[in-house]
């Protein structure tokens, strides 16, 4: 049998309120098959990444080595000093909040050159530098990552339209928070609507990097860079496929499969982006899936990394003629 673990963020979270708010009716009939029969285990943590290396054995207290490995694929050697993921983003600020805006800003190469040698020139003051090989990934290199106080942050994809106040960097929080408010004023001389600020995650000294598990999964599939990440952080190979039809599966094997697109129309409240998203992983993966549960071929489970785990078990072989599904209402509340 060959096991595929579908980590898919944005699955779930948004639906009680779209149901409630807008009369919203997802349609994914192979999704409710899939899930007609369940066992669902706890999570101890929330959020893609924070799954992702639970799951490859990465301790929940400390602080995801996200930067390293990003950086790794990003340059193709390992970085040499402490660092942090600071990735361009953009704040609206509002009455009582700011709130990170779910579309990451689109920059030239040039718009990104101009940005990294001006915010170096004032962050060489405190032997911080900023590099970065693709517009939307950037990296904050230097001996302040590697502080006394070790630094939590919250990931990207958990910050993406919320309020930033309680996600900001905690431990020397007033230097961070500082030197934030400092990149802010500095990114508000340019002429350069798409971005005002930077989102610092992933702390990572690379003296001290925790070990991961490199048996939890034998591959990494799907178009996201997270794929391509986890498959660095645990040594396993990764298939950059868009469906289980282009995938190369191997009988006992085991596989993460990480499908990434319902996200931002999750968070962005696009309710037409996020069936459409849902559509394509319907006809791309859940519908063979579902065939191979049905003929013993596939062990399934999936996860929206909000907190739940669903086991998907096959129906009882002599129910073979009944049609199962389980609804909405199960899914959003089990657990």
């Amino acid at each position: 049998m060959i096991k595929l673990d579908f980590f898919i963020p944005g699955l779930w979270q948004p639906l009680t309120l779209w149901r409630k708010d807008f009369a919203f009716q997802p349609v994914a009939q192979a999704l409710l098959r899939l899930c007609a029969k369940l066992s669902v285990e706890s999570s101890p943590v929330k959020g893609l990444e924070n799954t992702l290396f639970q799951q490859s054995g990465h301790p929940t207290e400390l602080e995801l080595p996200f930067a390293y490995y990003r950086y790794l694929l990003d340059f193709g050697v390992p970085p040499e000093q402490a660092l942090l993921c600071a990735d361009p983003v953009y704040l609206s600020s509002g009455l009582d909040s700011v709130i990170l805006q779910p579309n990451l800003p689109v920059l030239t190469m040039a718009e990104m050159a101009t940005a990294l040698t001006m915010l170096n020139q004032h962050l060489a003051e405190d032997g911080l530098q900023l590099v970065a090989r693709h517009p939307q990934r950037w990296y904050l290199l230097g001996d302040k990552v590697r502080t006394a106080t070790p630094l939590h942050t919250v990931a990207l994809s958990q910050a993406k339209g919320q309020s930033i106040f309680p996600l900001l960097p905690q431990g020397d929080k007033r230097y961070w928070h500082r030197l934030l408010n400092e990149i802010q004023m500095l990114l508000h001389t340019l002429d350069m609507p798409a971005m005002n600020a930077v989102w610092l995650w992933g702390a990572t000294n690379p003296t001290a990097l925790p070990a991961l598990q490199t048996q939890t999964f034998d591959a990494w599939l799907g178009l996201s860079p997270t794929a391509q990440v986890m498959a660095l952080a645990t040594h396993s190979t990764h298939q950059m496929t868009a469906s289980l039809a282009d995938s190369h599966l191997a009988a006992g094997k085991r596989y993460a499969i990480i499908l990434d697109d319902l996200h931002l129309p999750s968070v962005s409240d696009d309710l037409n982006a996020w069936q459409q998203a849902l559509d394509a992983i319907e006809k791309n993966w859940l519908e063979p899936v579902l065939a191979g549960v049905q003929s013993g071929k596939f062990s399934v489970s999936l996860t929206a990394g909000d907190g739940r785990i669903l086991r998907c078990q096959p129906p009882p072989a002599w129910k073979f003629w009944q049609t199962q599904a389980a609804t909405w209402d199960q899914l959003l509340e089990c657990g």
